[in-house]
């Protein structure tokens, strides 16, 4: 073992009071990467120059950040894993600070790519830290503890956010971190001794990283400006982004100490587990964000009542992961991941065809959404890190937990560039049947588009246009329907993806090595 030794008398009266403070920290990782979306309906009326365009960047800048995840281990492999853990977690609370003053969309973009940053940070060498500090059954009741807050902490983000703007506003999403994250991060810090790597090379790999959040961001920018740049300029971009992906490739081929190690991706268990939970990660993402404003902007909730109304889409994820796990051991990861992917399809069409306000056409796709992903998230886990060959245990669950973060920014970044095209459209048709007709201004169309977010304007609109509330019901529920068009695609793609990669019996790694 490479790690510093941890004797018994240093974990004897101190490692569960560390798991404690562990657990306390990702619980805010995932609670700040979800509740953002109950919030933006919110953060629209109070920024009014901030569009659709700019207001899921407080979203995706948070996903694309903590894509940095896959070198977040091995800085704490060589420079100590407390250490990165604690300035992860210092870094989320200057996040938060930065959110949570902001006066304009800019700042708070940039405290959430901070909190990131953060994120990318805490997950892995979390993990990396509780293997080091339990044993045995120990370890597997600690790792099967830090999973449950994981995605605990995920379905029950949209919920507390709506508590909070209810109780305060909005910036209480950022300031009820500061004093969780600063109590765990003493707790932590006093019950946890240090580890690091010991052997090995210490070098690590900054070119490769660069380049891969520099391809990956132009990517999510070329899909968020799609309908506000030129065709020539829209093909630059997406071309700088391959570009900068390609030289990624070649650099970690050549590279001693790469960020990802290229044989991993010879191994077709490991390539549908990652794809699998990017298109689960994608679709959720999506769904989230889009539905946490439809029932504010649409349906007319509160903020509190709106993230009640999203449970049905997050608690059957921590009902189905114990069936899918189950599943998964008699029959192996194909058959859960594909019915999952099923549900997901299914859920996405559903949301398709919305029309009207109502709640009750939203609870079968909830239900389906949370089931869907449920039943294959562990499955697709534990066959990421069943047999990562030389590429190590570790460089496949950052892959893996990276593809939950890339996932997540290119789902919302994509129906997104989507929901925009064809909102703008509806509306241009909608407003010619006026009588007289009228041709709506560039400004007037962001205005209304500014309104799909929750922001202000309405009334500005009445003024030529008076039926302006029933016009944002009709255009939503038709954006949204192509909105959820590439979900219903990717969904049944990575259903045929995972009847062909994840083919075979169960998976050999143990439960224990499950990471998110």
């Amino acid at each position: 073992m490479s790690d510093t030794e941890v004797t018994a008398t240093d974990l004897s009266s101190r490692r569960w009071m560390s798991l404690l403070g562990i657990c306390l920290i990702t619980a805010l990782v995932w609670f700040t990467a979800s509740d953002i979306s109950l919030a933006l309906p919110s953060i629209g009326k109070e920024f009014s120059d901030a569009s659709m365009d700019t207001l899921q960047w407080a979203v995706n800048g948070y996903f694309l950040a903590g894509a940095l995840i896959i070198v977040g281990g091995r800085i704490g492999d060589v420079y100590g894993r407390r250490l990165i853990f604690g300035i992860g977690a210092v870094l989320v609370i200057i996040g938060s600070i930065v959110a949570g003053i902001s006066q304009g969309p800019a700042l708070l973009i940039l405290g959430r790519v901070i909190e990131g940053v953060g994120a990318a940070a805490i997950l892995p060498n979390a993990l990396a830290m509780i293997v080091v500090l339990f044993r045995g059954r120990e370890r597997e009741t600690a790792i099967a503890t830090w999973i449950a807050v994981c995605w605990g902490a995920q379905a029950l983000g949209p919920l507390l956010g709506g508590v909070l703007i209810a109780l305060g506003s909005w910036r209480w999403i950022f300031w009820i971190n500061l004093p969780i994250a600063a109590a765990a991060l003493v707790l932590t810090w006093w019950a946890t001794p240090e580890t690091k790597q010991l052997e090995g090379s210490k070098s690590i790999d900054i070119p490769g990283a660069v380049t891969m959040v520099a391809g990956i961001g132009l990517l999510l920018y070329g899909l968020t400006a799609a309908d506000n740049v030129s065709t020539g300029v829209l093909a630059g971009i997406f071309a700088a982004s391959l570009a900068l992906l390609v030289i990624f490739v070649v650099i970690e081929l050549r590279t001693k100490t790469p960020v990802v190690v290229m044989s991993i991706f010879r191994n077709p268990r490991f390539d549908g587990a990652v794809l699998a939970n990017l298109i689960a990660n994608f679709v959720f993402g999506a769904v989230v964000f889009f539905m946490a404003q439809y029932l504010q902007v649409v349906s007319g909730f509160s903020p509190l009542q709106a993230g009640l109304y999203l449970l049905p889409a997050t608690i059957p994820i921590l009902l189905l992961n114990p069936i899918g796990t189950a599943w998964a051991r008699k029959k192996g990861p194909a058959l859960p991941t594909i019915v999952g992917m099923v549900g997901l399809v299914v859920s996405a069409f559903l949301l398709s065809r919305l029309q009207g306000s109502e709640y009750g056409p939203l609870l079968v796709p909830f239900i389906l959404l949370g089931v869907g992903i449920g039943l294959q998230i562990t499955p697709c886990a534990v066959a990421a890190v069943e047999d990562p060959g030389e590429a190590g245990e570790g460089v496949a669950s950052g892959i893996y937990k990276a593809s939950s973060m890339i996932g997540g920014a290119l789902g919302v970044a994509v129906s997104t560039a989507v929901f925009q095209n064809r909102a703008r459209v509806d509306l241009t048709q909608l407003v010619a049947q006026v009588q007289p007709p009228i041709t709506p201004t560039d400004d007037q169309l962001e205005t209304f588009l500014g309104i799909l977010t929750g922001g202000p304007g309405i009334e500005e609109l009445q003024a030529i246009y008076p039926e302006v509330q029933k016009a944002v019901v009709i255009v939503f529920d038709a954006a949204i329907g192509s909105a959820m068009i590439p979900l219903v695609v990717v969904s049944v793609v990575g259903a045929l993806l995972a009847a062909w990669l994840l083919r075979g019996g169960p998976t050999v790694a143990e439960e224990s090595e499950i990471t998110r």
